[in-house]
């Protein structure tokens, strides 16, 4: 009789205890509705300490953005250091290197990982809560935003292309997660959206007086 081989022995990787609240929140939310949820019944369900749920999410709402708030968070942090030399770096002018950064980050989003909190919105009833907790995520990638092309425009130029590109980018998620199960990648959504919003700023006027 032979040894098993170490992949017989190992068998099945465990998940991690983040992809099991997950899980547990995404069945829990289909079954009776998001807001009749509580944190105590995604632990039980996943098996895991009110502790550990904490170790990982601030909030039950943070449950509502799984992926996007890992892609938010890329896109903000490659705002901020791609003014350092490195190499694959966009050249460009601030609106160029604005789109690559956006598309970039939207290429690496999983295309499998469709967020399931917006896509069964009216289903699991998250509608009010994603609406409530969007402000302060969109805000930051807003100012993010402004703060990388702020060297090329005024301050007020700056803020609104800020609040423009945001707009846009939220426009080509909503289009992917509503395109269905033959949908295209992330980032072409996001393209022809951002395309046309960043058009105007290519020969922006001053400031209004």
């Amino acid at each position: 009789m032979t040894e098993a081989s170490p992949a017989a022995r190992v068998g099945r990787p465990r998940r991690s205890s983040r992809q099991m609240l997950e899980d547990a929140a995404a069945e829990l939310f289909l079954e009776q509705g998001y807001p009749a949820t509580s944190i105590e019944q995604i632990t039980q369900r996943a098996g895991v300490s009110r502790n550990t749920f904490f170790n990982y999410f601030g909030a039950k709402a943070d449950l509502l953005w799984i992926d996007l708030d890992h892609s938010i968070a890329a896109l903000v942090g490659a705002l901020a250091t791609s003014g350092e030399a490195s190499v694959g770096t966009p050249s460009g002018t601030a609106l160029e290197r604005l789109r690559a950064l956006i598309l970039a980050v939207a290429a690496e989003h999983p295309a499998s990982r469709v967020p399931w909190a917006f896509s069964q919105a009216e289903l699991m009833g998250t509608r009010a809560d994603l609406e409530a907790s969007a402000p302060a995520r969109l805000l930051a990638l807003s100012e993010a935003i402004a703060s990388f092309v702020r060297a090329e425009f005024s301050e007020f130029i700056a803020r609104t292309i800020g609040s423009v590109a945001v707009g846009a980018i939220a426009a080509g998620v909503a289009a992917w997660i509503t395109a269905g199960v033959r949908r295209d990648p992330l980032q072409a959504y996001v393209a022809a959206a951002l395309a046309p919003a960043l058009a105007g700023f290519t020969d922006t006027p001053g400031d209004p007086s």
